[in-house]
């Protein structure tokens, strides 16, 4: 009895989360849900495909932060392009709960990206609740200043399958294909272009893969090529674009033109 009681909030929550179902206090319902299974700083829902701008569909901030507004414009304006979520969805991904540890480049925390921008807006942690949805993939981002442990990671794979149930029925009482931007979005070949810097689709593959935080080794393993020629590459497009390495190219892919 004792037992039942202390998960009494839970189910309590679970019944709020059913209760909402089609109705636009649904995804505030489940956050709150889950948070009562791990601790949370931060989540987000996003609408995901290839060539469009991420529909944010619902946004909730649980620490004390500024300029959070100014972040997800950052975010829709180009950043998304480096997100490992985003590029997994528009990759393919099955329906799951996903870590960023299972979608990431292989040196994402040491990328710039990381560093200057997702470290401070999710986190060192985020987890994503996935599922495809009319040829998009329909994303909730859970982030925390900390990393989930094993204990929590498995806490919340223990209520996967409800989670990714509900939000499959509440997409389908409440579409979002009507509440999200459509606006088309460019690629990092795109952003890379803009500089008109003339690099060859050798040196902009390798821009894109260093910029989305791929190690040397595992940029010549996507290339098929050897460490030495990303070297080369590496070399050639820094000249370009007259940058001296990682710091500086991502500055440089920012700036407004």
């Amino acid at each position: 009895m004792d037992a039942l009681l202390k998960e009494l909030p839970v189910h309590q929550g679970l019944a709020r989360v059913f209760g909402s179902l089609g109705r636009d206090d649904f995804w505030r319902a489940l956050v709150d849900c889950l948070r009562l299974l791990v601790p949370l700083d931060n989540a987000l829902v996003a609408l995901m495909q290839p060539g469009r701008v991420p529909g944010l569909l619902a946004d909730f901030e649980f620490r004390a932060v500024t300029g959070e507004g100014e972040d997800l414009a950052d975010y829709c304006a180009g950043m998304y392009l480096l997100d490992p979520f985003y590029q997994a969805a528009c990759a393919g991904i099955a329906d799951g709960l996903h870590s960023l540890e299972s979608v990431a480049p292989d040196q994402f925390q040491q990328s710039e990206y990381y560093l200057s921008y997702f470290r401070s807006v999710v986190g060192s942690g985020e987890l994503q609740f996935l599922i495809n949805h009319e040829g998009a993939v329909l994303g909730l981002s859970l982030g925390r200043q900390t990393p989930f442990s094993r204990e929590e990671f498995g806490r919340l794979l223990c209520v996967r399958d409800w989670v990714l149930a509900a939000m499959h029925r509440h997409v389908h009482l409440m579409p979002p294909a009507g509440r999200v931007a459509v606006a088309a979005a460019g690629d990092l070949a795109a952003l890379l272009d803009r500089l008109d810097a003339r690099l060859t689709e050798r040196e902009r593959e390798t821009a894109q893969l260093i910029l989305q935080g791929f190690s040397s080794k595992a940029i010549a393993q996507r290339m098929g090529i050897s460490p030495e020629t990303v070297k080369v590459h590496r070399r050639n497009l820094y000249h370009k674009l007259n940058v001296s390495g990682h710091a500086e190219l991502f500055a440089l892919l920012l700036q407004p033109r």
